[in-house]
Order: C-alpha cells, then structure tokens, then sequence
C-alpha cells in the first residue's frame, strides 16, 4: 500500500496546483463581484452579464492549456526537450493571435452583447464598460492558459501556482483601491482585474521563454 500512497500524494501534487491555475479567471471575476456588490443592483447585474461574455471567452479557449500541455509533455517525457520547449514558445503565440483577435471582437460586439444580457439599459452600460476595459485582458488570459499548459508539460507547477496566488491578491488590492479610492466603480474594478491578468501572464511567459533558452 505504500506505492499506493507515493503516486496519491504525486497526482495531489499535480492536480492542486493545475486547479488554481485554471481557475485564475473565475476567482477575479469572483473577487470583482464581492467589491462591485456594494455599488448597487445596476452594476452587480451588469458584472453579470459581462461575466458571462468573459468566461465563454475564456471557456471556449481552455484548449491552450489541455493541447500545450498534452504536446510539450509528450516530447518532454520522451526526452526531446528541444522539441518540447519549441512546442511551448508556438503555443504563446498562437494565444496572443488569438487573444488579440477575440479582444477586438469583444470590444466591438460589447455593446449587441450587453444590451441582450441585460435587463435594463441601466444594466447594460455597467456590462458594455466592464467589456470594454475587460476586452484589453483577453490575451492575458489566454497567454495564462498557454503557459500554464506548457509550464504542466514540463512538470513545473510551482510557477502557475504562485502566479496564480500572486495575481488574486493583487487583483483585491487593485480594485478596492480602485472601486472605492479613486471611485471609478464598475470600470475600476475592470481595470484592476486586466492588471492583474497581464502581471500573471507576464510572470507566467518569462518562465516559459527562460526554459527555451536554456541550452539542451
């Protein structure tokens, strides 16, 4: 029972960090609900609606985490480590494209899309401003998944953990100083979350482009 024990406590400790770090978005999006509840119905609904637009975004493109991750892993278990960290690189920029081309799609259609979300037009300025600034994060987002994905290949989940972590906090700390200090409500609290996203992502890419430049 013992090697039963060693390769439960090697799944725990692939599985915990590989949960936090898909779930980056959904805790932003979460802490921006706890501070935006407090300005009132309007702007709580208007997160809301804007959520949804966001996390089909981000849901519909949670294969740059599973694909980079089931590519560079298989290179890297076979020894081809050069392969590997190539694959991981592509991966970045097919998320920055894509994330580039989906932010301008985003920003472009918030206005359609908050308007059939939402149920007053009160609500639907609250979700088109969330959208605007939150259309600026999208390639962050996706450049997360990426890296992540790439960084699990490799079998380095100590990174995506502690950005992850990192990013939360700091997504906290941006937008009550933001919502509440400066009182830019709903689009603070937007701005914050981007911030904090794009710190992650960066965090996230370097260690990522460090290992490709690691001579093998």
């Amino acid at each position: 029972m013992t090697w039963l024990r060693d390769v439960d406590r090697r799944i725990l400790a692939v599985a915990v960090p590989a949960f936090f770090a898909l779930v980056t978005e959904p805790l932003m999006l979460l802490a921006d609900t706890a501070i935006i509840g407090h300005l009132g119905t309007p702007q709580l609904g208007g997160l809301a609606a804007a959520s949804v637009v966001l996390g089909t975004v981000v849901g519909l493109c949670v294969f740059l985490a599973y694909g980079s991750t089931a590519s560079v892993a298989r290179h890297h278990g076979a020894g081809d480590d050069r392969t590997a960290l190539g694959l991981a690189v592509s991966s970045l920029w097919l998320a920055v494209g894509l994330g580039i081309g989906l932010a301008a799609l985003v920003a472009l259609t918030s206005r359609p899309l908050a308007d059939a979300l939402s149920s007053s037009q009160e609500v639907a300025g609250h979700a088109r401003d969330y959208l605007l600034v939150s259309s600026l994060g999208v390639p962050a987002m996706l450049l997360i998944l990426a890296a992540t994905g790439a960084l699990r290949g490799v079998l380095d989940l100590r990174t995506p953990l502690l950005a992850t972590i990192a990013a939360n906090l700091v997504n906290v700390a941006l937008n009550l100083a933001l919502v509440y200090g400066l009182g830019l409500g709903v689009r603070g609290a937007a701005a914050g979350t981007v911030i904090a996203q794009w710190l992650a992502a960066a965090w996230l890419v370097a260690a990522v482009v460090r290992l490709s430049l690691i001579p093998i």
